[in-house]
């Protein structure tokens, strides 16, 4: 993946953020005709709040159509209104991806949900195991095979995850952190804990994962996501490297202080690694709404836990309102993510905006499930 460059120096004041909005009104494209127009627009604005945010774009998908609104700016220093076709990364919502994609290979034959998953890794990581209990896709795909949160390992700097440097302190750590430089440590990782016993967040479980689609498949995680995903769905401006013309809409990433950032690490791969326009997410909400299809049906089954409090292929499951809602969150150095899916009302959300502001993640969540309520 190419390093799309973003100059940590290039910082916005506390004063003039502030200054930006509170003086200027927040631009959108909401038409104001529909009632999903008026309810998207009262919860968007109720967003906008908080003046850490800088924009929002938002697909709400129905059984029979896809509306789109934006709001906000792609900027801070220019008030330019974000599109359908503005470019954000995905951060987290990539391993939803990467599951669908573990789901395929399930359903293939290709992969096991229980099996031994280091079988399917390239190379012999006696290692992945607790007492002899090795990891499984299962416990991988929930965040449940002991997994470190990273390698190289970010724990200390997520302890003090608020620090001002911490965007730059993750940068530094990964510098020249590849693909082989991740086979080499992946030898000398220790498992936390014994798979299935408690579950802790992992970013490198996923590339795991990456690394067995691309050993079983004999193929590169791209041109999987290529051949199973975006290339059958249409979605044209997405994926894990951006050509010229798609960098031109790839919208500015902002961090709690106000200040721009890097975009997310180059070897964030099948973790947190994808690009992608809510045009584009639109089309993969209504395929993950499919439910005649086989991999979204084991994409979405339950894997830990229970429907109403549970785990699925990387979803969370739960309830909302008495209804079965499935979403997934992500949060990169400047920007955040949500897709919600409502399958007995065949509705979903995607919801992208350039900031990593305190609570954007939720907050976005909370547009999703008010507009649904109305």
């Amino acid at each position: 993946m190419r390093w799309l460059g973003c100059s940590l120096a290039l910082i916005c004041s506390t004063a003039a953020v502030t200054a930006y909005a509170s003086t200027t009104r927040v631009s959108s494209d909401n038409p104001h005709r529909s009632t999903l127009d008026i309810a998207v627009d009262k919860a968007a604005n109720d967003f906008f709040r908080n003046r850490c945010h800088v924009g929002v774009s938002i697909a709400v998908v129905e059984e029979d159509r896809s509306y789109f609104y934006d709001y906000g700016s792609i900027s801070r220093n220019k008030a330019e209104r974000p599109t359908r076709q503005s470019i954000y990364e995905l951060a987290s919502v990539t391993k939803t991806f990467t599951a669908a994609l573990a789901a395929r290979a399930v359903v293939d034959g290709r992969m096991s949900l229980d099996g031994d998953f280091r079988n399917d890794l390239p190379g012999d990581y006696g290692n992945l195991a607790w007492n002899g209990k090795p990891i499984t896709l299962r416990t991988l795909v929930t965040h449940y095979a002991g997994m470190p949160r990273d390698i190289p390992d970010t724990d200390p700097l997520f302890a003090n995850k608020h620090s001002p440097d911490f965007n730059a302190r993750m940068v530094a750590l990964n510098q020249g952190f590849g693909r082989e430089q991740f086979l080499a440590a992946l030898h000398n990782t220790k498992l936390h804990s014994a798979p299935d016993e408690k579950q802790v967040y992992s970013n490198a479980g996923f590339l795991l994962i990456g690394l067995g689609l691309e050993k079983v498949y004999g193929k590169p995680i791209d041109e999987l996501l290529q051949q199973y995903i975006t290339r059958p769905l249409g979605m044209t401006s997405t994926g894990f490297v951006l050509d010229g013309s798609e960098q031109s809409r790839l919208v500015n990433g902002y961090d709690r202080y106000g200040r721009l950032t890097p975009y997310h690490l180059p070897n964030a791969g099948a973790a947190w690694g994808l690009y992608a326009s809510t045009e584009d997410m639109a089309k993969y909400v209504r395929w993950q709404l499919d439910d005649s299809d086989p991999v979204i049906r084991l994409s979405h089954h339950v894997l830990m836990g229970k429907a109403d409090d549970g785990d699925a292929m990387a979803w969370n499951l739960g309830k909302d309102q008495g209804q079965p809602i499935v979403w997934h969150s992500g949060g990169s150095f400047g920007m955040s993510s949500q897709a919600v899916l409502y399958p007995k009302q065949h509705e979903g959300f995607v919801l992208l905006a350039n900031d990593a502001c305190d609570g954007t993640e939720g907050a976005l969540k909370t547009i999703a499930e008010t507009v649904h309520g109305r």
